[in-house]
């Protein structure tokens, strides 16, 4: 598959994540520690998009230094189906159910397969897509710092 092709379903889960962070910085704007929390990273998934549109018109602009990828894009589907799903039965949900669900999509193996197989397409790729990879790192450690104090605030008002 020429890798423009897979780049649009890759930006367009990234700003997929964007929207779903950024509805739940208002959900939570009573919060302020889990609204920034939140609001930082859609403003990092938007700037995610940006940059894997940057990649898809480089690799389209580009034909002759770009090689075909072996990639299948069915997770990366899944997962904009999945959190579309979750939004319109959830617009609300609880801080808890939203860390749980952010967690998981920011582990998901999906996003990292599909950046995996996009840096064959050229060696120049393969740093910027290194770069999302660890914010998506930082996306996680952020969070699961985040659930850690907020359980032992809660552990020691109990």
């Amino acid at each position: 598959m020429r890798p423009e092709l897979a780049f649009r379903p890759l930006a367009a889960m990234e700003r997929c994540l964007a929207e779903l962070y950024g509805s739940w910085a208002d959900v939570f704007a009573d919060d302020p520690e889990a609204a920034f929390i939140f609001f930082k990273m859609s403003t990092e998934e938007k700037g995610h998009a940006n940059l894997v549109d940057y990649q898809r018109r480089f690799a389209q602009q580009n034909p002759d230094v770009v090689r075909e990828v072996d990639i299948d894009l069915t997770d990366i589907r899944s997962a904009v189906e999945r959190v579309k799903t979750f939004r319109e039965e959830n617009p609300r949900p609880s801080l808890d159910t939203a860390l749980s669900l952010a967690l998981t999509l920011e582990e998901s193996a999906a996003e990292t397969h599909c950046k995996n197989a996009l840096r064959q397409a050229n060696p120049g790729m393969e740093r910027l897509l290194g770069s999302l990879g660890g914010e998506d790192r930082q996306h996680v450690a952020r969070l699961k710092d985040f659930v850690a104090r907020r359980r032992e605030g809660a552990a020691s008002a109990a």
